[in-house]
């Protein structure tokens, strides 16, 4: 009789169990989870928030001044004192997330790429072409890289191959 009590009272609690943040780097706040969201804002870094939900690769964060949008999620370093306890995206399965979700402390690296990514983010993926026509606007050729290089008093260093198999292995002397 109690779990089903408790269960409701989990699941009505929704952000109560936020996780709190710092921003790892000055970040944009945007109206959306998305790179072609409008800028409503502008985090300074070491900026303390509260982590109310994530989707894909975008956390939904509010400060202490109760200003709330959308940043990305490798823009965040999450307290390691704080549970897991972010609600999903619309549509997802609170408890699950409550159970499930997020990370429980702030030991690992920060990476970029699909991390923090489940299947069915991935499923409900579609290509930005805009961020793609941006990408290429950023390409050089080798000339032009060749010039920057000089530039900025860079040079060319070879890297012996290294072997995989012997990562992390001792030779004895």
């Amino acid at each position: 009789m109690k779990l089903p009590f408790l269960i409701a009272a989990v699941m009505l609690a929704g952000n109560a169990f936020a996780e709190s943040a710092t921003t790892s780097k000055s970040t944009e706040l945007m109206d959306k989870a998305s790179a072609d969201a409008s800028i409503i804002g502008t985090l300074a870094n070491q900026t303390r928030v509260d982590v109310m939900q994530r989707n894909g690769a975008w956390t939904q964060v509010k400060t202490s001044s109760g200003q709330a949008g959308w940043v990305r999620m490798t823009a965040l370093r999450l307290d390691a004192t704080t549970g897991s306890n972010v609600a999903p995206a619309a549509g997802g399965n609170v408890l699950g997330s409550l159970m499930t979700g997020g990370r429980t402390s702030n030991t690992g690296t920060v990476g970029t790429g699909v991390k923090g990514l489940d299947k069915e983010d991935l499923r409900r993926a579609s290509p930005n072409y805009s961020e793609l026509e941006k990408m290429h606007a950023n390409v050089v050729g080798k000339d032009g890289a060749r010039t920057f290089a000089q530039r900025s008093n860079l040079y060319a260093a070879n890297v012996e191959y290294i072997d995989q198999n012997n990562i992390g292995k001792r030779e004895n002397n």
